[in-house]
């Protein structure tokens, strides 16, 4: 696909991320979409072993803007700034508190599977704050 082409799918970011928070509200269950997340991470991370902590959130911040979830990810430390997420505008939308949400904690699984994979090491991710502004919603996480 050339630079200048659109991406083509059935279902943009914005409608694949409202299907999942519907989903979440059903299940109400953390805990699975934290697994869930940290499964996909694992596959994300599996043919990057042996790497540095630094190279596996390179990895999860790639993915994460690649699939549109995220405008822009800040790293920094032990910290993460997540700039115009799609996840927690939806929820914003739905009068859910971002960072707490089981959908949130998708993403948070698939931080800590990356990491454990590339690095062999385990990891958690917790959510630090989120700001909303004219822009959009700001998120800081920590690990």
């Amino acid at each position: 696909m050339s630079t200048n082409e659109a991406k083509r799918c059935a279902m943009d970011t914005r409608e694949i991320i409202a299907l999942l928070a519907d989903i979440a509200q059903e299940v109400e269950m953390i805990s699975v979409f934290r697994y869930a997340g940290k499964q996909l991470g694992k596959r994300l991370g599996a043919s990057h072993g042996s790497g540095s902590e630094a190279e596996a959130r390179v990895l999860i911040a790639k993915f994460f803007q690649d699939k549109e979830f995220m405008d822009d990810i800040g790293l920094a430390g032990q910290a993460a700034e997540l700039t115009g997420c799609k996840i927690g505008l939806v929820l914003q939308e739905r009068g859910i508190e971002a960072g707490k949400h089981a959908l949130c904690n998708f993403g948070f699984g698939l931080i800590d599977g990356a990491v454990e994979a590339v690095t062999g090491r385990k990891t958690t991710t917790l959510h630090v704050s989120s700001e909303y502004h004219a822009a959009g919603i700001t998120c800081r996480e920590t690990w």
